[in-house]
């Protein structure tokens, strides 16, 4: 999903916010077309679930670092 459109007009709206863009990437990409392997919807809530605590700890050192203006 894309952030592009929503910090877009955050930025240049008509009052101007600070944004920061925030992404887990779960899945991979296959290098090689031919491979059967395929991720499910299951497998990226698993590795959501296993960096749950590490994005929480990112997210709440940025929130400690922003200065409001």
């Amino acid at each position: 999903m894309s952030t592009c459109p929503e910090v877009t007009v955050a930025r240049h709206g008509q009052r101007p916010m600070r944004c920061v863009g925030l992404s887990l990437v779960t899945n991979r990409c296959p290098d090689d077309y031919e491979q059967l392997a395929s991720s499910d919807h299951d497998d990226v809530l698993e590795v959501a679930d296993q960096r749950a605590d590490d994005i929480q700890r990112l997210v709440s050192a940025l929130l400690a670092r922003i200065s409001i203006d």
